[in-house]
């Protein structure tokens, strides 16, 4: 399976859909802002970027399934903007445990992409480390999200970047996502992208977050083996289709510690 999924990075689009012409177009050419992120967390290894993910509560990191590789090997980082200094708004936290979606299809591509990591102590929720809602409704096609990562910024290379980047895109019709990718995409998985590409999730984005009107619709998942072609959106997974999952394996857990 490809850690592929939203490297993330392009300049800001300003399409109202997704069939709109963008030039603006170049991956990893808008840098997120420090601190605008507050609720991404970066999967190191020995520092190195594995894959995101997004803090759903203060002791839990909503991820893909298909990043569990020697996870317990990783460092969960929050308040994260460059990976190459230690910042003072940082929080390095170790994990406890992992629990992925019962439902997950290991096949590529995977169904149910997703995996909740649970950390050995909460995080010191402040500006620069929040938690983020969880989607109860499946999106609309045409809904402007953004997407964030510090995954490859060139299309057909490994060429992850240092400084978060985001992009905006907008998600697509499940007819159209089915179109694009016949035979691969399930209820658990939606498409977004931009029409003319060069703007989208890449390789190294991996587990991180979807954000579409404040509230996390979905998790770097897969796509083409070459980032941002025109008319091959990304795929992620569908956050509102595991929002349940996800309070009720926090709550089983956080019960079963009282």
């Amino acid at each position: 399976m490809q850690l592929l999924v939203l490297a993330v990075l392009v300049a800001g689009a300003t399409a109202a859909s997704f069939s709109e012409k963008n030039e603006e177009r170049v991956l990893g050419e808008k840098l997120c802002g420090v601190g605008l992120q507050p609720y991404q967390a970066a999967l190191l290894r020995n520092g190195n970027n594995i894959c995101s993910g997004s803090l759903v509560h203060p002791k839990w990191v909503l991820t893909a399934a298909h990043c569990n590789i020697d996870i317990g090997t990783l460092q969960v980082h929050l308040g994260k903007y460059d990976l190459r200094v230690k910042e003072d708004t940082e929080q390095i936290l170790t994990i406890k445990n992992v629990f992925v979606h019962p439902e997950y299809n290991v096949r590529s591509p995977s169904d149910n992409d997703f995996m909740l990591v649970e950390l050995q102590k909460p995080a010191q929720l402040n500006n620069f480390v929040k938690t983020i809602h969880l989607a109860t409704h499946c999106p609309d096609p045409g809904l402007q999200c953004r997407v964030s990562g510090w995954g490859s910024i060139n299309s057909t290379q490994s060429q992850p970047t240092d400084v978060l980047q985001c992009a905006d895109i907008y998600t697509v019709s499940q007819a159209r996502c089915l179109e694009t990718y016949p035979g691969k995409i399930t209820e658990n998985m939606f498409c977004a992208g931009v029409e003319q590409g060069g703007i989208g999730s890449c390789k190294g984005d991996s587990g991180g977050p979807l954000v579409c009107n404040g509230m996390l619709q979905g998790v770097v998942s897969w796509g083409g083996d070459i980032c941002g072609l025109p008319g091959q959106p990304g795929v992620y997974a569908n956050v509102c289709k595991a929002a349940e999952w996800v309070k009720n394996t926090i709550q089983k857990r956080l019960s079963e510690s009282d």
